[in-house]
């Protein structure tokens, strides 16, 4: 399979979601079946184009037509709703004889998936070696956690330590520290220990299995 590849591409939600690219990544380099493929990720963000999609089912439609993938990756923050009602709204939103896809919806923010590191958040805050006590969640608790996102974002302002002007300039820069915390991350296996991950990670195993009988009988 060497000189192979499997093109990927994930279809956003919001604007934080390119953190969600190095968990995928992660995971597909886990599976044995793409261990000779190059990995190539494609990233659908509709805020840049001039008539961005408004509703889900478009939104996969323009990834479809922008970004051609092997595999389609769709996000939806869980959030107040259940994964099954998300996952229910994703398959109902995909065109007719879509290709492989997988369902990506953490519970209940993409930031919950992120909160397992101390290293990568205090070096994602520009202080790898600050003393300063975090207050990291356990990470059973994560997906039980009402605001994930908000909760990233002070852990970083704390491992900062800044104080006055230098404060303020971090806060304005926070989302592009916690996309950093996603790719400092090097090793995603305690998400293992999470239901909506292993949900996700069952998914993009079978999924990966049936491209790749597809490809070898092509």
């Amino acid at each position: 399979m060497t000189g192979l590849e499997l093109r990927y591409t994930l279809v956003a939600d919001g604007p934080g979601d390119r953190a969600l690219l190095p968990i995928l990544t992660w995971l597909l380099r886990q599976l044995a079946d793409v261990g000779g493929w190059a990995l190539v990720p494609q990233f659908f963000d509709p805020r840049p184009l001039d008539d961005p999609p408004s509703t889900l089912a478009d939104r996969i439609a323009r990834a479809l037509e922008l970004f051609p993938c092997g595999i389609l990756f769709v996000h939806r923050d869980a959030e107040t709703s259940t994964r099954q009602d998300r996952v229910q709204e994703i398959e109902q939103a995909l065109p007719s004889g879509a290709g492989p896809h997988v369902c990506v919806v953490p519970v209940r923010m993409t930031e919950a998936w992120l909160l397992i590191d101390q290293r990568a958040i205090r070096t994602a805050a520009g202080n790898p070696n600050g003393t300063h006590a975090l207050a990291m969640p356990a990470l059973p608790t994560v997906e039980s956690i009402p605001d994930p996102k908000h909760m990233l974002r002070s852990l970083l302002l704390q491992a900062t330590a800044f104080r006055g002007r230098r404060r303020s300039k971090f806060e304005r820069e926070v989302s592009q520290r916690v996309q950093r915390v996603a790719e400092l991350i090097e090793d995603f296996r305690p998400l293992r220990e999470l239901p909506a991950f292993q949900e996700f990670e069952h998914a993009t195993r079978c999924t990966v299995l049936k491209w790749v009988r597809n490809r070898s009988r092509g």
